[in-house]
């Protein structure tokens, strides 16, 4: 289980990457003052990483078993064209990518590593490529030379970020990667035998929501995020008010079929 524990380790270092300046005109003329920048490289480095793998450890603790057909399907990667979609989608990718690994899925994982992988090129995050992820296959049962990789990886993702940190793929992809998360843990419910459980991780998440909102904030009025902030924030004021009025089942119902319907919107 630790070689799947590393890769999954891997697959996070590289979705919150920095990315070289792939930018738009616009997002080149808009520009970002240093001080939020400083401000979101922080929360991103304070809480994303663990987002998607406690979410999905969770499940699999809980016993919860694995539900074949709700990831975002393999074929969808030829779809996304624009850097918003891809930016998103790498993020899904690497919680459904740690899903599968969690649970030992290894045709699924092999799958979803070439979608990833792809995505690593397409956005020309850092200098990992095909080559980078073929060796980490080929050293999944070698535990020594996959440390030295992703001790590597590490390095070179933070070094980027450091470097390259006027961009927006690290955002869209943590926002992909934790609505995936979420979206997966009421995915299984109907499967599960302790539904209260899932569905009370599900609100107590509500604090990685509010750290994401706050990431997001600065950027909120840009039309790439525009969208996607407001219905973050629609799901924070749902989780909120899950305590209140009537039924709470009912709610929860809502909150679960809510995540369901953004998360569809973006894949």
């Amino acid at each position: 289980m630790n070689r799947y524990r590393n890769l999954i380790f891997l697959i996070l270092a590289v979705v919150f990457a920095g990315c070289n300046n792939q930018k738009s005109s616009k997002q080149l003329e808009k520009g970002f003052d240093d001080v939020v920048v400083d401000d979101a490289v922080k929360m991103i480095e304070k809480y994303p990483m663990p987002s998607s793998y406690e979410m999905i450890e969770f499940l699999n603790k809980s016993g919860a078993g694995y539900v074949f057909d709700i990831t975002n399907p393999a074929e969808n990667v030829s779809n996304y064209i624009s850097y918003k979609q891809k930016s998103i989608n790498l993020g899904v990718y690497a919680a459904d990518l740690i899903y599968t690994i969690t649970y030992q899925k290894k045709d699924e994982t092999a799958v979803y590593l070439d979608n990833f992988v792809q995505l690593v090129e397409d956005l020309e995050i850092s200098n990992l490529n095909r080559e980078f992820f073929q060796s980490v296959q080929s050293n999944l049962d070698n535990k020594d030379s996959l440390l030295f990789l992703i001790k590597n990886a590490q390095y070179d993702t933070h070094k980027n970020l450091e470097e390259n940190n006027k961009n927006e793929v690290a955002l869209y992809a943590l926002a992909g990667s934790w609505i995936e998360g979420m979206y997966l843990m009421g995915a299984t419910l109907k499967f599960a035998e302790n539904q209260q459980a899932i569905y009370e991780k599900m609100l107590q998440n509500r604090s990685s929501l509010n750290d994401l909102l706050m990431v997001i904030s600065p950027y909120k009025d840009q039309a790439g995020f525009q969208e996607l902030y407001q219905s973050l924030a629609n799901l924070m004021g749902m989780i909120n008010n899950a305590h209140e009025g009537r039924k709470k089942e009912e709610k929860l119902v809502e909150i679960k079929d809510y995540i369901t319907d953004l998360r569809n919107s973006l894949i």
